[in-house]
């Protein structure tokens, strides 16, 4: 995870702050119990993602040989490997 737990804190807080700005927005639930859910909605998002790097990450280092030898764009490769797996997992990238 490359995010704080003081760093998803304040995205959810900076979340709430922006939609309590919003007048066709209402809370059904208190701010700090909203807080806490979008926290947790973050956190999960980034273990994904996480998930996604290794996976990409495992076959990156099936390949290494073929890939040194073959001169190919690590970046490049890791970019559309990360975004192919994320597809067929259903999520976006």
């Amino acid at each position: 995870m490359r995010l704080s737990p003081a760093k998803i804190e304040y995205l959810a807080d900076k979340m709430i702050k922006i939609m309590r700005e919003r007048e066709d927005i209402s809370f059904l639930i208190e701010e700090d119990e909203l807080a806490r859910i979008i926290g947790w909605e973050i956190t999960e998002e980034l273990k994904i993602e996480d998930e996604i790097e290794d996976e990409v990450d495992k076959v990156l280092e099936q390949y290494e040989r073929q890939i040194m030898n073959q001169d190919m764009d690590q970046t490049m490769l890791r970019r559309k490997l990360k975004t192919e797996i994320a597809r067929k997992r259903g999520y976006t990238i």
